[in-house]
């Protein structure tokens, strides 16, 4: 099947590899089916998007490569609603959003894209621990770290 993206052009993509949200991401609702898609030569970011509306594109990191000692509590109703019975079965992504200056780039640490691995089915959830946020600093600036 071939999709155009936002940020790759005209791709092809395995049908299989289908991901559904199905109430679709927060102010993304209309949006329900996706494709995660690997950036080439980047190890760190990946591309969550929409097979229904090409501006609909997320960058999304694993967590833990920048925030080893992230640390959630998926709610039991949203496990639950994803059919998640063990942790083999959960990916864990975390949307980033882009600055024209890098060193301002945050990670959404509230909100973590949660998917099951055997049934494609993702939700955004939104965590309840106070020691995370919406716009948590990716980057840091080394200047101001070694004061």
């Amino acid at each position: 099947m071939n999709i155009y993206t936002k940020y790759f052009g005209n791709i092809k993509v395995d049908p299989r590899k289908i991901i559904t949200f199905p109430k679709g991401i927060p102010a993304f609702e209309k949006s329900k089916q996706y494709v995660l898609l690997e950036i080439e030569e980047n190890d760190n970011f990946q591309c969550l998007q929409s097979i229904e509306n090409v501006e609909v594109a997320f960058f999304l990191i694993i967590p833990w490569n920048f925030f080893p000692d992230y640390e959630l509590n998926i709610p039991q109703e949203d496990l639950k609603e994803l059919k998640i019975t063990k942790i083999e079965q959960v990916a864990l992504y975390n949307i980033v959003s882009i600055s024209e200056n890098l060193q301002k780039m945050t990670a959404n640490l509230l909100a973590p894209i949660v998917i099951n691995q055997e049934t494609l089915q993702g939700k955004q959830v939104i965590l309840h621990q106070e020691n995370y946020h919406t716009k948590h600093p990716l980057l840091f600036d080394e200047k101001k770290e070694e004061v």
